[in-house]
């Protein structure tokens, strides 16, 4: 930062950026860790869900020629871009006495403003998982019923917008230990596609929030510690066959009404089927006013989120 501001636009916008950037430098972001971050190019982004996609078929029963089958629709989705914005007043008089305390704290703070309502945006999906409205970031109802009208978590998901009758769980209400992420992992891997073939879940991540942070950490070892892969609390001795195949993520940004709950994904189907789209990435601008003599710098960008299908993830809502 200049030590001898001007109020001078050409000036002050730099400066003020250079602040922004600093701050949000280091700042650990979820996003990537639980969403496809996508770029949108429309007001509305529509997805189409697809169902199994079948299994080969052997040449001598297909005529001795190619099989082709078509690819059930699942339920469409769509997402639609939202505005956000933010902005800061900085008085002339805090450049001419040349605040610079004051100056770097409004603009850090905004920074700091964008980064945890993104978070807090991020872990909506987890947060609200268990219900088909809920509070969100701000404290205003919304909805988070997925596709098929359910909630992201729900013991009744049904297989296929013609199939209501057949339904699958993603739901449970387990403390985190070694066995009951036993039990959902294997649960996840029994799931069958619309066709009733296999979808070949792999679970091989464990989301928590803090709360949790420890006992995740017993299932899943650290990482890259040289450590003996134990069963946690076996006095046989007994192999840990997840150490060192399940990654923990931690996230703060989880509601501490929520500390207890915890999520088996998998990492690749959740990259394809939980979508962030930016249509607007955050941009910062600033303008001075004759009148007031106040500089104004704003953060504004426009972007969306949701899920596609509840089939990347399992959610234990725990209420011991």
């Amino acid at each position: 930062m200049q030590t001898k501001l001007k109020w001078d636009p050409k000036v002050l916008e730099p400066v003020f950026k250079e602040l922004y950037g600093l701050a949000m430098d280091g700042k650990k972001d979820f996003i990537p860790l639980f969403y496809n971050v996508a770029t949108s190019v429309k007001d509305t982004e529509s997805y189409n869900g697809a169902g199994g996609e079948g299994l080969l078929e052997e040449w001598g029963y297909s005529n001795n020629q190619v099989a082709y089958e078509d690819v059930e629709e699942l339920w469409q989705k769509y997402i639609k871009n939202r505005k956000f914005s933010l902005g800061r007043i900085i008085e002339r008089d805090f450049v001419d006495d040349l605040k610079l305390t004051e100056i770097k704290r409004r603009i850090t703070s905004l920074a700091d403003a964008v980064y945890k309502t993104q978070q807090l945006q991020a872990v909506e999906f987890l947060n609200n998982g268990f219900v088909t409205q809920g509070a969100n970031w701000r404290g205003r109802l919304d909805s988070y019923a997925g596709p098929d009208g359910k909630a992201l978590f729900a013991s009744d998901h049904p297989l296929s917008p013609t199939n209501s009758s057949d339904t699958q769980s993603n739901l449970g209400n387990k403390p985190l230990t070694l066995d009951s992420w036993d039990e959902t992992a294997v649960a996840m891997q029994e799931w069958a596609d619309d066709r009733g073939n296999p979808m070949a879940v792999i679970p091989d991540t464990l989301i928590v929030a803090p709360y949790n942070a420890r006992p995740a950490f017993k299932i899943a070892g650290l990482p890259d510690a040289d450590l003996p892969k134990y069963e946690p609390g076996s006095n046989n001795f007994d192999a840990n066959m997840y150490m060192g195949n399940i990654k923990v993520i931690v996230n703060p940004f989880i509601s501490p009404t929520n500390r207890k709950n915890w999520y088996a994904a998998d990492s690749s189907r959740m990259k394809d089927l939980n979508i962030w789209q930016n249509r607007r990435k955050i941009e910062n601008g600033s303008i001075t006013d004759f009148d007031t003599e106040v500089s104004k710098f704003k953060a504004i960008g426009r972007w969306a989120y949701g899920f596609l299908n509840y089939s990347f993830i399992y959610g234990h809502k725990v209420t011991d």
